[in-house]
């Protein structure tokens, strides 16, 4: 049984290794993409954030269908698409195809990003979860790690397009193993109706909101403020519509009457708005500020994700041992350290960025994993829609 859990571990690790590799790497490479295509900036960011946007704004729909129809099919289906975008990635001529590739693996990173969290919380017991979730949450940080160096390396080296090769070898890699790992893992599914009309609202808010603070700062925050308008108009429907559902998208009692769901969510969000634009900012910055070839920048950001990986199955392990929220708020602690210093120390200086972030990556290496856990150990079994089992193949 340790053995097919092990197996289900390897599977679901690929699955969380390839949605921060592949964001990372594009947002690595738009400078490189600039002059390739000689696009203009507000149209280079769409790269990243088309790949963002359904990880966003799908994932919770594509989840609670993985729920109802099949959470292993849906698994591989992530894998296909990520094979399909990889594919078209590789071989577009314009920006407008790569945004579109970009789309279409953020796609299949949205099923994957929630089917490799759900999938093991459900297969691990709860002594032993927390340790496992630092496993997925090592290769997620795996992939931020490996994706400056490697991104850097091939880019200098190969040129830009290979990278998703990298991406395309993963996500074969990954549909090929779950199909040994993945057999005679069963869920209990429940027979619920889908809640499409919360989901499009949700997916329609998000994505408003997201193209205004994209476009904004180019055309005016005045100009463009239709697009926040409506993008609330439509956050605002979306909870109507949660509240009168029978079948909602997002339980809302889970954030009024349970305050460690609650609590856990919020510091996650707080956390990633404060941090994710970070590795992007430097790689504009390295390289076309400073001047730095895509290796050397590469180099000089592996640091925050080398500590992210070393740190995460350490603090998945204490979590199950110690109380989840004392190593999280740790782990929050030595954020606030890394962005104080951040604001403060001049980065002219490249050992001050390295030091920066190796803060802010030791951190990171002791927030997620416990704070997942504790998020996740707060959710009782009837609220999860699905109960496993496992089997042995025939």
């Amino acid at each position: 049984m340790d053995g097919r859990r092990a197996l289900v571990l390897t599977t679901t690790s690929i699955g969380a290794f390839l949605t921060p590799f592949t964001s990372t790497v594009l947002s690595f490479i738009v400078p490189v993409l600039g002059r390739t295509f000689h696009a203009p900036l507000y149209l280079l960011v769409y790269v990243p954030t088309s790949f963002l946007i359904p990880v966003a704004s799908a994932m919770m729909l594509l989840g609670r269908l993985a729920d109802l129809r099949g959470r292993v099919a849906f698994f591989r289906a992530g894998f296909a698409l990520y094979i399909a975008g990889s594919i078209i990635g590789y071989l577009a001529p314009s920006m407008y195809v790569l945004i579109a590739s970009s789309l279409i693996m953020g796609l299949g990173s949205s099923i994957l990003s929630a089917g490799a969290t759900a999938i093991v919380s459900q297969v691990y017991e709860p002594r032993r979860r927390g340790f496992a979730l630092g496993i997925n949450a090592m290769a997620v940080y795996l992939g931020l790690t490996s994706a400056p160096f490697v991104g850097g390396l091939i880019t200098s080296f190969f040129g830009w397009r290979d990278n998703l090769l990298v991406s395309l070898f993963m996500a074969v890699a990954g549909i090929s193993i779950s199909i040994v790992s993945m057999k005679g893992v069963e869920f209990k599914l429940s027979s619920v109706p889908i809640d499409y009309a919360g989901s499009l609202a949700f997916t329609l808010s998000l994505v408003l909101i997201t193209i205004y603070l994209v476009i904004g700062n180019i055309y005016g925050w005045v100009n463009a403020v239709y697009l926040a308008v409506a993008g609330a108009a439509f956050l605002a429907l979306f909870l109507i519509i949660e509240k009168r559902s029978r079948s909602p998208l997002i339980d809302l009692s889970l954030f009024t009457s349970n305050a460690m769901f609650a609590a856990g969510n919020i510091t996650a969000i707080l956390n990633y708005i404060s941090t994710f634009s970070i590795p992007f900012l430097f790689s504009l910055y390295l390289q076309t500020v400073r001047g730095l070839s895509p290796f050397t920048a590469g180099l000089t950001l592996v640091s925050e994700p080398a500590f992210m990986t070393a740190l995460s199955p350490l603090s998945g392990h204490l979590s199950d041992r110690y109380s989840p929220r004392i190593i999280a708020a740790m782990g929050m602690a030595a954020i606030g350290v890394a962005l104080a210093l951040l604001s403060t120390l001049s980065l002219s200086n490249t050992l001050n960025i390295v030091a920066c972030l190796a803060f802010l990556g030791i951190g990171f290496g002791l927030f997620s994993a416990p704070n997942t856990n504790s998020v996740m150990g707060s959710v009782s079994h009837d609220k999860l829609d699905y109960k496993p089992r496992l089997k042995e193949a025939e």
